[in-house]
């Protein structure tokens, strides 16, 4: 019948996702600049395109607000974002987790040619460290032990100096994420070489992300358009693009 196929065309038509034009806008914080995960733009950079991605394949569109953390949390919990990237469920509160969308992960990090034995944190205690700022307090009790006591530990406001320092032989071993380690080594003086083959020694355990919603029903489409975007290739493009940091 001629009205039942109208009538399955309409349904099927309900369905599809919203294109731009007319998809519902989101006000969705996320942090300062942190390359390769968040570029100086606000614009790119590997969390924020898989944040905008997975969000544009449940029909809505992304409207990015680059703010400090603090301040990104206090508008959460005032109700002032509709989304809040790169958080995980000790912040507390009665909103609505998605599931991990992106992993990061800090890794003790040496040159291969010292032949560094580092396989637990403690082994940390035989080397210089540098590492970046407010790692003391991130990285756990055993970690925040360790460098209370620790004569040749040191913290670095901009990541760029812990490469520099690497590279150069002036510390053992630098800690940090390991895609802004390899973002930034691709940033330094060209006369650093940068060549050398490093050692990764994963001595932290992964720290995988989430976003936290104001409402449900965006939560789980959210959920549905990311699995969508790791099924379809568009994930997978989206890290290739930035696998020169990884």
């Amino acid at each position: 019948m001629p009205w039942l196929f109208t009538l399955f065309v309409s349904a099927c038509v309900t369905l599809l996702p919203l294109g731009n034009a007319g998809a519902a806008e989101l006000r969705v914080g996320f942090g300062l600049t942190k390359p390769p995960y968040v570029l100086e733009s606000g614009k790119e950079g590997l969390e924020v395109e898989i944040a905008e991605q997975a969000l544009a394949a449940a029909g809505y569109k992304m409207v990015g607000l680059q703010l400090p953390p603090a301040r990104g949390l206090a508008m959460q919990r005032a109700g002032q974002l509709d989304v809040l990237l790169t958080v995980d469920e000790g912040i507390g509160g009665s909103d609505h987790f998605s599931e991990p969308y992106i992993v990061y992960q800090n890794v003790a990090i040496s040159l291969a040619a010292r032949n560094l034995q580092i396989k637990r944190i403690e082994d940390l205690a035989l080397h210089s460290v540098a590492a970046f700022q407010n790692a003391e307090v991130i990285l756990g009790e055993r970690f925040r032990t360790l460098v209370l006591n620790h004569s040749q530990y040191k913290e670095y406001p901009q990541q760029i100096i812990q490469n520099n320092l690497l590279y150069t032989n002036r510390v053992d071993v630098v800690v940090g994420d390991r895609r802004i380690f390899r973002y930034f080594s691709s940033q330094l003086d060209p006369k650093v070489d940068v060549s050398q083959p490093i050692a990764i020694h994963a001595i932290f355990p992964p720290n995988p992300r989430k976003a936290v919603f104001k409402d449900a029903l965006v939560r789980d489409r959210f959920n549905a358009g990311l699995r969508t975007i790791q099924g379809n290739g568009v994930y997978d493009a989206i890290v290739k693009k930035y696998a020169g940091q990884q």
